[in-house]
């Protein structure tokens, strides 16, 4: 299995300034992507793990990196193919923009986060899905003391 974990606000946009752009502000995103990936693959470009600053725990750490980038508790390939092959678990491919770019082809589920909001400062964004991709379920979040931002987690699955 492939899949990507993805969130994104209203225009699609997921980063900026090498991070989240509600990092801090919607918890229960963090908590729905531990649920989701814990047990299998991560595949993640070098920006991306530098964000998040350390390998994270019940899951294979795999980053995608053309500059020989090393860390420990990571494996380092130079190409998506090198970390599919490399993958002992289900994968989930975690950002940023370009390895989603590069790995929706070959994926066969999304899993989104959509964030009732639209933030300027998105410099990164994730791919329009197009109509080969259908909604096979979502589930309604509103605000909270928490959680900033209304959210919806949404499965896609390529038809």
């Amino acid at each position: 299995m492939k899949a990507i974990v993805v969130a994104y606000d209203h225009a699609h946009g997921i980063g900026a300034a090498n991070d989240l752009l509600w990092q801090r502000n919607l918890p229960a995103d963090l908590a729905h992507f531990k649920t989701v990936t814990t047990g299998g693959t991560i595949v993640m470009g070098r920006k991306t793990y530098e964000s998040i600053g350390r390998p994270l725990p019940n899951r294979q750490n795999i980053v995608v990196s053309r500059s020989g980038f090393h860390a420990a508790g990571v494996l380092s390939v130079d190409s998506l193919q090198a970390a599919y092959q490399a993958a002992e678990h289900p994968i989930f491919v975690i950002g940023g923009g370009e390895i989603f770019a590069q790995a929706l082809p070959a994926v066969d589920t999304v899993y989104a986060t959509e964030v009732d909001a639209t933030f300027p400062e998105a410099s990164v964004f994730f791919p329009v899905l197009g109509p080969e991709w259908q909604e096979v379920s979502r589930e309604h979040h509103e605000k909270d003391d928490k959680n900033l931002y209304n959210y919806d987690f949404v499965t896609y699955q390529r038809a």
